[in-house]
């Protein structure tokens, strides 16, 4: 299993816009840093853990692969904000999206375009999984 945190800043971002801190007027690229989000790769899946909306610049410097799903942590937008920008993964099949039951209902109503029956071109095809916590669900045979 191979595990790349493609983003390990705060909501706003590091350095946060307006700010004058230590931090966020540092001269460091260590200290620009992106919304927190990750890939999972195993033998079978590629896993993305959020998508919020810094997925596009987080990886578009990465191999275009097949994503096989989306596992969505909770529903604030620095975590889902970047879920229309899943469309060019959509090539290669259908980009599940996993989310506890109170997620999936922000989502469907944040972004009801993308899950209703009869989609329009050029609507990402992610369809939204409801996953029970504390229960395992599998993405391929990757168990989660």
């Amino acid at each position: 299993m191979k595990v790349r945190i493609i983003g390990s800043g705060t909501s706003t971002g590091v350095p946060q816009i307006g700010c004058t801190c230590a931090v966020c007027t540092s001269a460091d690229p260590k200290d620009n840093r992106l919304r927190a989000s990750a890939i999972v790769e195993t033998d079978d899946a590629r896993i993305l853990i959020d998508c919020g909306p810094d997925f596009r610049e987080q990886v578009l410097h990465l191999p275009y692969e097949r994503i096989d799903g989306v596992l969505i942590t909770h529903e604030h937008y620095d975590h889902v904000g970047g879920l229309d920008d899943l469309r060019p993964f959509c090539r290669f099949g259908s980009v599940p999206i996993y989310a506890e039951e109170y997620v999936a209902k922000a989502l469907r109503l944040r972004m009801p375009y993308c899950f209703v029956d009869h989609r329009y071109p050029g609507v990402p095809d992610i369809p939204l999984q409801e996953i029970e916590p504390g229960q395992r669900f599998s993405i391929n045979q990757t168990g989660v």
